[in-house]
């Protein structure tokens, strides 16, 4: 069995540093992979799904398959709420602050815009959200596919 041996470090303070330095790094790369995968979800969503906010360039969302519409503009407290609990959420606790209102990935409104050139990803990409047809860039969804479409 191989001897440990422990060698006397002069500057303790550097290799703290490069410790620190790598677990940043290692956070970043993660979050890249993790910001990749969603925006990947996020758009199989609307390929699968049609017109919808996770196809939405006003859309803003990081997680969860929720967002915060831009197009709506700035909206109430009391109304961000509202776009949070629906009219019959319950809620005790301080009034937000005006803000966007929030929405899920499938809902749809007349404000759906989808401006981005989709041609301009790679082929295996557009192929895992499901953006082409025998190997070639599909039209984009002109409106929201009913559920019962969406599997066939």
């Amino acid at each position: 069995m191989a001897e440990i041996v422990t060698l006397p470090v002069k500057n303790t303070a550097l290799v703290a540093e490069r410790h620190e330095a790598s677990k940043e790094a290692l956070k970043r790369r993660d979050k890249e992979a993790f910001a990749y995968w969603y925006q990947a979800e996020c758009d199989r969503l609307y390929w699968k799904s049609g017109q919808c906010c996770a196809g939405c360039d006003h859309w803003q969302s990081d997680m969860g398959h929720v967002g915060q519409c831009a197009a709506a503009g700035m909206v109430s407290g009391l109304d961000v709420l509202r776009s949070v609990l629906g009219d019959e959420g319950f809620y005790t606790g301080p009034t937000p602050k005006p803000g966007l209102p929030w929405s899920r990935a499938r809902f749809y409104c007349g404000k759906f815009r989808d401006e981005f050139d989709w041609s301009s990803l790679d082929q295996e990409y557009l192929e895992h959200v499901g953006a082409t047809h025998f190997g070639r860039l599909k039209p984009k969804p002109l409106r929201p596919i009913p559920e019962i479409l969406r599997d066939s």
